[in-house]
């Protein structure tokens, strides 16, 4: 008996810990953001400066100034991001960075006089000085030291002991690095030599990872580590990097995101509306969600409408995905973007230099319209799948159970005699409160100044989470709340779906849930709630 207790004490030891790793990678995808954020202005900046567009020289350096520095870009903008956004961590980030560049460049082999221009991390050094930078603010942001000494103590120390672990990594890197490296441009040329069906596997991973949030650590490699060239200020590495800096063999593991984000997703909302029971709450959720996608690039706010409701059809959709990025790579379109696949960057890039078949987007885009709108109709039908607007024998909930609760329908008998019922018992509350302070009835209501509505709901999402006892930490990413749980059992999916959420996720005492954009916002308002500051 006393084994098999130990062994399920075990057992929820690991549990515990694969939760803590499944957290942590999560906040370091949602981290990657912030650097990854800058890239937009600085490709339309570049693109813009080059001779066939604006030809404006200072225009173009511009651009290239944060493709050149990334990697310290990256070591700040993580260590901040992972810091809570602490402005110590960046410093820390960034005063690392400096010295881990300047001893790995010092120690590794040198060519006529300076470092081999041919070995290089890439964004890979910003990425290990940025989470080095975070683990030493977390640990030492608040420690004492002795009094003479006291001016350094706190977050003053963190950039100080960040410096000294930065010192020792760079020489550690600069002596191993020159041979790991030969066996990362090994995995790389590897990944490369496969050709369509290496970047039919990426495009299916980088989309199946996108519930979880790990598909920015995958974007990260493939992006800015995989493969070399060299461009007129040196090496660089990644797909996207290379591509902008014209090399003629880059742009495979972008150009298939074109078909899926103008063409297929706005054809798989046409089929959600087409086979909704209500199209004119699924029409109100898609529409303009398909625009967003054809013109920008940017998908989460279709995805969501179906990642959680119908994960069969999510599954079909990285499965398409994975095809088109094979499919582009087999007749040889190679096309970039600074922001994502949308038709914003596919006019910018399109007459770029190392650019090659874009007319094939075009045709090809129109028969990926057609797929998603078939493939995602028979699913829908045949599977009575609960996408937007298809209602209670879909979904159990009301058919625009997905808008916030501001854009939502009429209500049913029920729901409306519960709403009424509920603000019934409000008034007797305010009534009995006021009589309690010897105030005049409605006295309260009537002088209580009205509340910011983002903190009504997080103060909401808060209660639906379990209260403040149940929530050991929460992150905001850009769609979703990333957060630690006491009990995940305690958390009310359908309150949460009432409250706005897309979907809630639960993995262990790892939860997600998707609240779209407001979710910054709403996490902010929660930590304040966690601390006691209302």
């Amino acid at each position: 008996m006393a084994a098999g207790a130990a062994g399920g004490e075990a057992r929820a030891g690991r549990l515990r810990g694969g939760d803590r790793v499944l957290g942590a990678f999560q906040n370091f995808g949602r981290s990657l953001m912030l650097p990854i954020a800058v890239l937009p202005a600085a490709a339309l900046l570049l693109r813009l400066g080059q001779p066939d567009l604006l030809d404006l020289a200072w225009m173009a350096a511009a651009g290239d100034a944060v493709f050149t520095n990334l990697p310290m870009i990256f070591a700040v903008g993580i260590a901040f991001g992972l810091a809570g956004g602490d402005g110590a961590a960046a410093l820390a980030g960034l005063v690392g960075y400096l010295v881990f560049d300047g001893v790995f460049k010092t120690i590794i082999p040198q060519v006529d006089g300076g470092p081999d221009p041919d070995i290089t991390m890439g964004v890979l050094s910003g990425i290990i000085v940025g989470l080095v930078a975070a683990g030493l603010y977390r640990r030492f942001s608040d420690i004492r030291l002795p009094d003479y000494l006291g001016f350094f103590g706190g977050r003053r120390f963190v950039p100080i002991v960040t410096a000294l672990a930065a010192l020792v990594l760079g020489a550690v890197f600069g002596l191993v690095w020159p041979t790991v490296q030969l066996g990362v441009n090994a995995v790389g040329e590897g990944i490369v030599g496969l050709g369509a069906l290496g970047t039919g596997i990426y495009g299916f991973l980088n989309r199946l990872l996108i519930p979880v949030g790990l598909h920015h650590v995958l974007n990260t490699y493939v992006w800015f580590q995989l493969g070399t060239f060299e461009g007129p200020d040196g090496p660089v590495t990644g797909d996207l990097n290379r591509y902008f800096a014209g090399d003629p063999s880059a742009g495979f593991f972008m150009s298939g995101f074109f078909l899926v984000m103008m063409f297929g997703l706005p054809g798989a909302c046409l089929a959600m509306i087409r086979h909704a029971r209500f199209p004119k709450v699924a029409s109100g959720i898609l529409l303009s969600a398909a625009f967003a996608s054809f013109l920008t690039g940017i998908t989460e706010p279709i995805e969501f409408a179906f990642m959680f409701v119908a994960p069969l059809l999510y599954l079909v959709h990285a499965v398409l995905t994975g095809t088109a990025l094979a499919i582009a790579t087999l007749l040889n379109i190679k096309i970039g973007f600074g922001f994502s696949a949308g038709l914003i960057d596919y006019v910018l890039n399109f007459g770029k230099g190392n650019t090659t078949n874009p007319l094939l987007i075009l045709m090809l885009g129109v028969a990926y319209f057609a797929i998603y709108y078939f493939v995602f109709g028979f699913f829908i039908k045949r599977f009575d799948l609960a996408t937007p607007g298809r209602g209670e024998a879909g979904t159990g909930l009301a058919a625009d159970w997905i808008l916030p609760e501001s854009q939502r329908g009429p209500r049913g008998d029920e729901e409306r005699e519960a709403a009424r019922e509920a603000e019934r018992e409000a008034e007797h509350e305010a009534e009995h409160e006021a009589e309690r302070e010897g105030a005049p009835a409605g006295a309260a209501t009537a002088t209580a100044p009205e509340r910011d509505r983002d903190d009504v709901l997080a103060e909401d999402v808060l209660g639906a989470l379990g209260g403040r006892e149940n929530v050991e930490s929460v992150e905001g990413c850009i769609t979703r709340l990333r957060l630690f749980v006491d009990d995940p059992d305690r958390i009310d999916d359908a309150r949460l779906k009432q409250l706005g959420a897309a979907g809630v996720v639960k993995r262990g005492k790892v939860a997600q849930v998707v609240m779209g954009t407001q979710s910054d916002r709403i996490a902010e308002r929660i930590n304040r709630l966690l601390k006691g500051g209302g």
